[in-house]
């Protein structure tokens, strides 16, 4: 038999919320909020219903706001138990979290805790959902943000430069190179510069890491290309203006950047009684601090995210959900 919250965590991860495509799980958790007795309201942030799904225990001004995204990255792989574990896209990344979280929510409303819950959209591309939360109005003292973190509270995290290249050439017959530029040869180069060279480190965060995730560009193999482009995504341990920095002066001069989400490397609150780490990956954290001080944590494992067997053990959801119980009880209670 399973769990209540392993029963939610398989309805909703059913509802393909591939980032833009969120409305599903939006008026899933605003359908199951309200019948809890929430207040809800929703913020628009893109056509189609993307909305960032607001929740209120009373106060629009609270002490405590629980936080995570509903969106996921392709494709979609409907959910799955075998034995005790959950499988299926969004499990642990991260509506397996965001169901953690409105179990906790709850819990704490009753103990009268003014709390609440903020389910935004668009954190696996720019990060929309978030940026246009801090724009809403409401500030909270904390905000408690769930991503996979293996239970543990996070205390540092690299930045995050995503990014777009853009090359142009001149076409032509390949077989008389010096009548044409290919854009595909030029970024190739780029992309050779960038993936060799040696990035910043430090003692807290270790290497800034450079993954280049997209190449597209040319037209036929006889053809010289006259366009072609990457995107890449950038772990930083410094900040973000001498990460760009060492990109332009790496890549071509007719090279066009365009850079898609940034932020600088951050420190987060911790709290004793639980275990502390340090992460590699971004999340919501620095677009969410206009709106409290931010915390991290939640369960499952980064290395799972992301991945065709993404998943989550039943019982560390129960687990989850009572650390953040008690993580929002010693922030305001105590």
């Amino acid at each position: 038999m399973i769990s209540l919250a392993a029963q939610l965590t398989l309805d909703v991860c059913r509802i393909d919320s591939t980032t833009g495509l969120e409305k599903g799980a939006v008026d899933f958790f605003e359908q199951y909020l309200q019948g809890k007795g929430w207040k809800t309201e929703r913020q628009p942030v893109g056509p189609e219903g993307r909305d960032n799904l607001w929740a209120f225990s009373g106060d629009k001004n609270p002490d405590l706001i629980f936080c995570t995204h509903l969106d996921t990255v392709p494709p979609f792989i409907a959910p799955w138990i075998e034995g005790e574990t959950v499988f299926g896209r969004g499990v642990c990344d991260a509506k397996g979290i965001a169901v953690c979280l409105a179990f906790a929510a709850e819990e704490l409303k009753k103990e009268g805790v003014s709390i609440a819950l903020l389910f935004v959209v668009g954190e696996e591309t720019t990060s929309d959902g978030a940026k246009a939360a801090a724009q809403f109005g409401v500030k909270g003292k904390y905000v408690v943000v769930g991503e996979p973190t293996e239970l543990k509270l996070i205390r540092a995290m690299k930045g995050v430069v995503a990014f777009e290249l853009q090359a142009k050439g001149v076409t032509g017959h390949s077989a008389y190179p010096e009548k044409g530029h290919s854009a595909v040869h030029q970024l190739v180069d780029d992309l050779h510069n960038l993936s060799h060279l040696e990035w910043p480190k430090t003692a807290n965060l270790g290497h800034t890491t450079c993954n280049i995730g997209v190449i597209q560009g040319g037209r036929a193999p006889n053809v010289i290309a006259d366009e072609a482009a990457s995107k890449g995504v950038i772990r930083a341990t410094v900040k973000v203006e001498e990460i760009v920095q060492l990109i332009q002066s790496n890549i071509h001069p007719e090279t066009k950047l365009n850079l898609l989400s940034c932020s600088d490397p951050q420190s987060l609150k911790v709290v004793d009684g639980f275990e502390i780490d340090i992460v590699s990956f971004g999340s919501d954290v620095p677009h969410l601090r206009p709106i409290g001080e931010p915390l991290l944590m939640g369960p499952g494992s980064i290395l799972d995210a992301h991945t065709v067997h993404e998943q989550i053990e039943m019982d560390d959801l129960e687990t989850a959900i009572q650390l953040y119980i008690q993580l929002g009880e010693k922030l305001v209670c105590n």
